[in-house]
């Protein structure tokens, strides 16, 4: 026991201020398109869901027009959102280079509303407060790679797996006490009683939330990585695939490089489509299975098709990488409902209180104890104690697989269970 105490108390002490950075840039994070929604103020209102296949027969018409609007910028990259009936069409100013970007996100990005027929270049948005999307832009790098470069990233995988076995090696340490202290005990009393009572209340709401996302960003890092990796092989295995074909001087415009995409992968949805370049003559899809929301995150198939035509080539991904969406929309698209973010920032704050209790703790170690007088306050129940906080993991744990499959159901049943557990954590306190 001493030993797992000792392995609880300075590994927790590595990872602690890291996990509350993590902590604090995601909670800002969490509002991230509320904030941008009331921050931008030119930003075109969004219309109702839109069918994707609806989505992709306005292609013809939105690449005309965002090639009429923008004469002087190449077109690399379309992706539909269906969420409110929009192609993005990421472009780069004619010979320049292309920025770093992932299907809507990052580079130069022009919007198409299909319904009104017009064009918006991202770019062009008007900020109220500059100070606002500076600040959001900061707490995203800090959040995704701590302020560093590729190696953050790697970094941020290693503090998350030590804050995991942090917060196994603390439930494995608060078993034993399940028997004597009744659930929720938080003696009144100043010093270090009373923050170790505090930080166990805390881990015991917060641990379950801290696991999963722990986890789940350090497969976020390892899908990183394997993508880069997938993405690369697949690049070369359709140049050698390709490598016999003589290539045609016409080259087949976007709308039916799509349609032999298309049907090339009858029961798939085509997710994204980047245009051939002179260095790469290749139309390149991303296709996945359906139901596919742009609010989640799905894995992308790639298919190659050469510029000029023939038979689409498909590159399976790796059979360990199909796990990643579940656990990369748990992190981060789980939660759409509002009400639900609320809990979750409730969450966030809980977990901030669980890591500065148990610094607290840290810095106030050498201060002794009075045993004696604790046990008289915490044996007002001691029977099957473990089952409470048993129950609150397994109420978290529903909390946030649900939204994944259950859609407003889902949504629907989160908010519900998240309001019974804060009630649950408020009668615990005030016992």
């Amino acid at each position: 026991m001493r030993r797992i105490y000792a392995v609880h108390q300075w590994v927790s002490l590595i990872c602690a201020l890291f996990l509350l950075l993590l902590t604090l840039t995601g909670l800002p994070l969490l509002f991230r398109g509320e904030i941008n929604a009331w921050n931008t103020v030119n930003m075109p209102q969004s219309g109702e869901p839109m069918p994707m296949a609806e989505l992709w027969q306005a292609l013809p018409e939105g690449e005309a027009a965002v090639r009429a609007a923008y004469p002087t910028k190449d077109i690399l990259a379309v992706t539909p959102d269906d969420t409110d009936g929009t192609l993005y069409f990421r472009v780069v100013e004619r010979g320049g280079a292309a920025g770093r970007s992932h299907m809507r996100m990052g580079g130069e990005q022009i919007m198409y509303d299909v319904r009104t027929h017009t064009a918006f270049d991202r770019k062009d948005r008007i900020y109220r407060s500059e100070g606002v999307q500076t600040f959001m832009h900061t707490m995203h790098i800090l959040h995704v790679r701590m302020g560093l470069e590729e190696g953050g990233r790697d970094f941020l995988a290693l503090m998350c797996a030590l804050s995991v076995i942090s917060i196994v090696t603390g439930i494995y340490l608060y078993l034993p006490m399940m028997k004597s202290m009744a659930f929720g005990t938080h003696r009144r009393r100043t010093g270090r009683v009373f923050w170790s009572d505090w930080h166990k209340i805390t881990s015991i709401f917060a641990g379950t939330w801290a696991t999963v996302m722990c986890v789940s960003g350090i497969v976020i890092v390892l899908y990183s990585v394997g993508m880069r990796d997938y993405h690369r092989t697949a690049h070369i295995a359709a140049m050698e695939h390709f490598a016999a074909q003589e290539q045609q001087a016409e080259t087949l415009r976007p709308a039916d490089a799509l349609a032999l995409a298309e049907e090339s992968s009858p029961a798939r949805d085509v997710i994204s489509m980047q245009l051939p370049t002179a260095s790469y003559p290749f139309y390149i899809f991303q296709t996945a299975d359906p139901p596919v929301r742009a609010t989640d995150f799905v894995l992308g198939e790639q298919v190659y098709l050469p510029a000029d035509g023939g038979t689409p080539f498909t590159v399976p991904v790796p059979a360990w990488m199909k796990a990643a969406p579940f656990f990369l929309n748990i992190h981060i698209h789980n939660h759409e409902l509002f009400a639900v973010k609320i809990f979750w920032g409730l969450l966030i704050l809980m977990t901030a209180a669980m890591i500065v209790t148990g610094i607290v703790l840290w810095l106030t170690r050498w201060q002794r104890c009075i045993a004696a007088a604790a046990e008289i306050a915490v044996k007002k129940r001691s029977n099957a104690s473990w089952e409470e906080p048993a129950r609150v993991a397994l109420v978290s744990l529903v909390i946030f697989v649900a939204p994944i499959y259950g859609g407003w159901a889902g949504e629907g049943l989160a908010l519900v269970l998240s309001v019974y557990l804060i009630v649950y954590f408020v009668r615990a306190v005030r016992r």
